[in-house]
């Protein structure tokens, strides 16, 4: 077998655990719930009434969609103070934030699944070249080669 095809089978297997760890043993839903509840509670703090927050779940995101009733102050807030898509935007692991009846606002993240991808590809390489620098083959100091 080529050096080559070994490589890509590792990435392949590589990303294969990274696809079922996200999905089949629902890792990746349980990060996403746990970001949207997260969110909830900013969006209640807010005291806004019948505003409600949403993150992508299919796919999997952690794009925020706020919808609901809320003036441009509620929503974005002024200069030193943030509206509620400043504040959700702020909670750790959440992507991007955009109302649902405001069009080209707010922010953009990839599919989680995709982020996780990335993620291991470059794990994968980052080892693939610390194994190559370290452990690489020594040259042939002989003169019979």
């Amino acid at each position: 077998m080529s050096r080559t095809a070994k490589i890509l089978i590792g990435l392949a297997a590589t990303l294969l655990m990274g696809w079922i760890w996200h999905g089949p043993l629902g890792h990746g839903e349980m990060f996403v719930d746990a970001l949207e509840k997260h969110a909830r509670i900013i969006v209640d703090y807010g005291q806004v009434p019948g505003v409600t927050v949403h993150l992508g779940h299919n796919p999997l995101s952690r794009n925020a969609t706020l919808s609901g009733p809320a003036d441009e102050f509620q929503r974005h807030g002024l200069k030193d103070e943030p509206g509620l898509s400043g504040r959700v935007a702020t909670a750790q692991g959440i992507g991007g934030v955009r109302w649902s009846d405001e069009t080209g606002r707010g922010g953009w993240a990839l599919p989680l699944l995709v982020e996780t991808w990335l993620q291991l590809a470059l794990a994968y390489a980052i080892g693939f070249g610390l194994g190559a620098l370290l452990f690489g083959r020594r040259k042939r100091t002989s003169f019979l080669d």
